[in-house]
């Protein structure tokens, strides 16, 4: 009964990934809007990168936005631009990962 279990566990893992590829989707982006750098993070001298998955609409739209991972100064910021994001039309939602970064001048 363990060498099944230990055996389906790589076989499940691997099913996961399977289904979470096949709902990513790589469609290109049409329209995208820069962040408003945020005043506080400018001050702060706060630069990095904010990763996102954002959820599309078959008409290209973004619906939704979840935050993976990056500084919580400038998460409000990337969060507001990719909503304003447009994408190709597709069959169906999708998901894509997005990446966006923050640079100060130098």
């Amino acid at each position: 009964m363990t060498k099944n279990r230990i055996f389906l566990l790589p076989v499940a893992c691997f099913c996961l990934f399977a289904v979470a590829l096949l709902h990513a989707d790589n469609r290109k982006s049409v329209k995208t809007v820069p962040p408003v750098y945020p005043a506080i993070a400018v001050k702060m001298r706060v630069e990095g990168t904010v990763k996102l998955d954002a959820t599309i609409d078959p008409n290209g739209s973004v619906s939704d936005v979840k935050v993976v991972s990056g500084h919580q100064l400038l998460v409000t910021a990337a969060v507001d631009a990719v909503k304003k994001w447009k994408y190709e039309t597709g069959d169906a939602k999708s998901i894509q990962n997005v990446t966006v970064e923050f640079a100060l001048p130098h």
